[in-house]
């Protein structure tokens, strides 16, 4: 099934579905999720209208308006762009950039399979779409696909590059990818949160996906750095999956365990489960480190948070797209060197890890002195945490 959403934005208020209805609180996201934004056209009718005393002498006819048409359209996953983090940020730069150049653009979230996610390309592509922004890792081997089949369509793939089942890469000339170096921002967001004086901490992330997974090992090692930096020993660190990106009274409820049992501070990696973790912190008294983007507006939980400039990004592609040089068979990268990533500092609410501290930790990673692994460097993320750290891998 495929959802669109124009170039207009989303509209605010509250939910119809939202009394005192007995609906689940996950049930009543996704219904916010999916009830704005749609576009009603209606059809001119010309009326032959018989004057009195003589019969009709026409027929009601029925003018046809020309159908919308959109130049980009960004997919998504069925979370949709309101997320309040990845979706969210490349989405609100697609519609800045296309209202200050004139380009039209259109939102269409999918259910999460191979075909739905084709038939939304053919879809935008039926709208009129001539490039396509693929919103997430998930859409790597449909990437690889679109990229033959659909040779007269630019493709942006953020968080991934083209792949088969085989996992054999391969970025056409009608294709960009963009990737960050999640391992980066989990490292400062790890850092942070021992030197800010956390001592029981919690990882929380969505899909086993590779992005989460940078996040993640980034996570375990800058806690490990901090307490190793500090002298700090006996360090609790929980560390899980929760399978989903998707917002759940589950994962609510797995978090305020968390909190209850003494965790102080969760890092919520994965798009909307952020909602979640942040509900069971306002109920615990917990604290949130945030994902993706500034999320400090969503709930005074959020001390910070780990940043892709994804709005940069996605900006940059757009810009050589419309001077005709689009950067197809690029991989671009962005991370701490290029300003790529970051920790949120402007919105923060630490109060012990200075803007100091940050920018000598930026430093140290930009000259070599801090050497960052990848998932991919590391069988096992629990060698990462360090003597002074003690790891519990609550589920893989």
């Amino acid at each position: 099934m495929v959802m669109r959403q124009g170039n207009k934005p989303y509209l605010s208020g509250k939910d119809p579905s939202d009394g005192a209805g007995g609906i689940p609180a996950g049930e009543r996201r996704r219904r916010r999720r999916f009830s704005a934004g749609w576009r009603v056209f209606a059809s001119a009718v010309v009326l032959s209208l018989a004057l009195a005393g003589f019969c009709a002498c026409g027929e009601e006819e029925t003018a046809e308006e020309e159908p919308e048409t959109f130049e980009v359209a960004m997919i998504t996953d069925d979370v949709g762009v309101k997320d309040g983090s990845f979706h969210e940020s490349t989405w609100n730069a697609i519609q800045a950039f296309g209202e200050e150049n004139g380009i039209t653009s259109q939102a269409i979230p999918s259910e999460n399979s191979e075909e739905a996610y084709m038939d939304a390309i053919r879809q935008a592509r039926q709208d009129g779409a001539k490039l396509i922004v693929l919103s997430g890792s998930q859409f790597e081997t449909i990437a690889y696909q679109a990229q033959e089949k659909y040779k007269d369509l630019y493709f942006v793939l953020m968080d991934g590059v083209p792949r088969d089942e085989k996992y054999n890469y391969e970025t056409a000339g009608n294709c960009a990818d963009v990737l960050f170096a999640e391992e980066q921002a989990g490292f400062l967001a790890g850092y942070a949160a021992v030197s800010e004086g956390f001592t029981s901490i919690g990882f929380m992330g969505g899909d086993k996906v590779p992005p989460v997974k940078r996040y993640g090992y980034g996570f375990v090692q800058g806690v490990s750095a901090a307490a190793r930096d500090k002298g700090i020993s006996g360090i609790d660190l929980k560390y899980t999956y929760t399978g989903t990106f998707e917002a759940s009274d589950e994962i609510e409820s797995e978090a305020f365990v968390w909190f209850d049992e003494g965790t102080e501070v969760i890092f919520a990696c994965g798009g909307s489960i952020g909602e979640s973790v942040m509900a069971a912190a306002e109920t615990a008294g917990g604290s949130v480190i945030g994902v993706d983007s500034d999320q400090s507006a969503l709930s005074e939980t959020v001390v910070t948070s780990a940043k892709k400039e994804t709005g940069r990004a996605i900006t940059d592609v757009l810009k050589n797209y419309k001077r005709n040089n689009f950067p197809g068979g690029s991989i671009l990268n962005y991370s701490v060197e290029n300003d790529g990533i970051g920790l949120e500092m402007t919105n923060s609410r630490l109060t012990l890890f200075t803007q100091e501290d940050y920018d000598a930790l930026l430093g140290q990673i930009r000259s070599g002195e801090r050497t960052i692994v990848k998932d991919t460097d590391k069988k096992s993320i629990k060698s990462l945490a360090g003597d002074q750290v003690e790891f519990h891998m609550v589920k893989e």
